[in-house]
């Protein structure tokens, strides 16, 4: 019973689409226009800066906040792995947007927050460096993914939150799968020109 409720909770926090509610306040659709995702990065590009803040102060939020209050209210490590993969599945399979939401980025980060904030302030860091130095946004983003579990294991994290990095990263493989086939292909924009191609639309 405990478990089905971490699930259901987290499962519909995570499908609160931020993303797709803050742009709609302008009267702008993320699923119609920029890159078409759920997500804050194109809730910037569709709707402005201060929707695009907006939502991803919520994508977060929802990310941290059933992870952190699992942590507070019961004592098994596996409910607070089932909480952090429920609410980025929710994230991109939101049950309000008919399955169809965004990448899981900025959720995965509000699950790292909540897990060790000095933990996710330091992937944070490491991610906006690598993609100064890549400048390749989503080469970047499943790099520093995939370093989590690594990094966790390493800095003696529980089995279970290793588990769910190894988890995390496999999801957002999927999610960017059709970028990964850009990027193999070669097509792949680098991060300032994607912001040029997609603010100019």
């Amino acid at each position: 019973m405990k478990i089905l409720l971490v699930i259901i909770v987290s499962y519909v926090i995570g499908s609160i689409p931020f993303s797709h509610i803050f742009p709609k306040i302008k009267g702008q659709d993320v699923r119609e226009k920029g890159t078409k995702n759920v997500g804050a990065t194109n809730a910037f590009v569709v709707g402005g800066p201060m929707m695009g803040a907006l939502a991803l102060i919520g994508d977060v939020t929802k990310g941290f906040l059933p992870v952190w209050l699992v942590q507070r209210f019961f004592s098994e490590p596996w409910l607070v792995v089932i909480a952090a993969l429920a609410v980025m599945i929710g994230h991109v399979f939101p049950v309000f947007l008919n399955f169809r939401g965004g990448k899981a980025v900025a959720t995965l980060g509000g699950v790292l927050f909540a897990l060790d904030p000095f933990f996710g302030l330091a992937i944070f860091l490491l991610w906006i460096l690598t993609i100064l130095i890549t400048r390749y946004f989503i080469p970047s983003t499943l790099g520093v993914a995939a370093l989590i579990p690594i990094f966790m294991a390493v800095l003696g994290f529980r089995i279970e939150y290793v588990i769910w990095g190894v988890l995390a990263f496999l999801l957002l493989v999927y999610t960017h799968r059709y970028d990964i086939q850009r990027l193999l292909a070669g097509e792949e924009l680098t991060s300032v020109e994607s912001v040029k191609k997609y603010l100019g639309k």
